[in-house]
């Protein structure tokens, strides 16, 4: 399965923005040797606030002196430099996460937030507004579209005020879903793309195909294969009514085989063939 995995560094020079709230770097990463090694007191990186967030696998970090598991839809927040050690450990068989490191005086407060309220280890609903920022962020700065200091603040601030809320409201997002549908949540929003099915979802969830497919229907309200197609027709919407991508392009970067093919699943889903949800994107 092909990965996305990259690091998108920025360096921008204007301080009167970057005094407010910057983005440092972005990437997606996976590791499968203990090579991968972070301690926060020996980071040359000072002033920084960093959000990792776990897709796939799991690693650990230790805080304080209290060691911590960090799998599927967890993340970490920490600061630089600081009393952290994070790093993959000997019982796992890989660790992918996206990651996000800011700096300035909103991501400052933020972090001063995150220490008080003791949720520098938090879990994130994949559904959640933070986790698909996160994913724009990277997508788009892999695709070269932060362009200067003004728009990469804007981000960063952005971000922090999604982190907030989030946060803020943590006990009524924790009512949610369990581990293994987590897991295959997130496995379909990662490799939509791609050619899979319920299939790869229940081997992702780590549960039986029966029971993860009753589960999952209960916790979301919609089956595997719904909810897959659901993410398709979402991303192939966004890409109709805002590039100019050809249909059988479009059916392809969403996981589809060819245009004909997403034209039956729009015409079923959602009424509309892919040439009217562009109309409808132009009206």
């Amino acid at each position: 399965m092909d990965k996305r995995t990259g690091a998108i560094v920025f360096r921008f020079t204007d301080h009167v923005v970057n005094h407010v709230a910057q983005i440092w770097s972005v990437g997606w990463d996976e590791q499968h040797s203990t090579i991968y090694n972070w301690s926060g007191i020996e980071r040359k990186d000072q002033g920084k606030y960093i959000f990792q967030y776990t897709l796939s696998g799991h690693g650990e970090i230790s805080i304080d002196g209290r060691t911590f598991k960090v799998g599927a839809g967890q993340a970490f927040i920490v600061s630089s430099p600081g009393n952290y050690h994070y790093y993959f450990p000997k019982d796992a068989e890989k660790w992918e996460f996206l990651y996000l490191t800011l700096y300035g005086n909103e991501a400052k407060r933020c972090w001063d937030y995150v220490k008080e309220t003791d949720n520098q280890i938090v879990r994130f609903h994949p559904e959640s507004t933070p986790i698909k920022l996160l994913k724009k962020i990277y997508d788009d700065a892999k695709e070269r579209k932060i362009t200067n200091a003004y728009e990469g603040s804007s981000i960063a601030y952005h971000f922090i005020m999604e982190l907030y809320v989030y946060l803020s409201n943590l006990d009524k997002l924790m009512e949610d879903w369990s581990e293994g549908i987590i897991r295959a949540a997130l496995f379909a929003r990662n490799y939509y793309q791609e050619d899979i099915s319920s299939d790869e979802m229940a081997e992702a969830s780590q549960l039986s195909k029966y029971h993860f497919s009753r589960l999952f229907k209960k916790e979301t309200g919609v089956t595997p294969v719904q909810y897959l197609t659901n993410i398709r027709l979402q991303k192939a919407t966004e890409l109709l009514q805002h590039t100019k991508y050809t249909v059988d392009e479009i059916a392809q970067l969403v996981g589809y085989k060819n245009a004909n093919y997403l034209s039956k699943v729009t015409r079923k889903q959602l009424g509309k063939s892919p040439g009217q949800i562009r109309q409808d994107g132009e009206n």
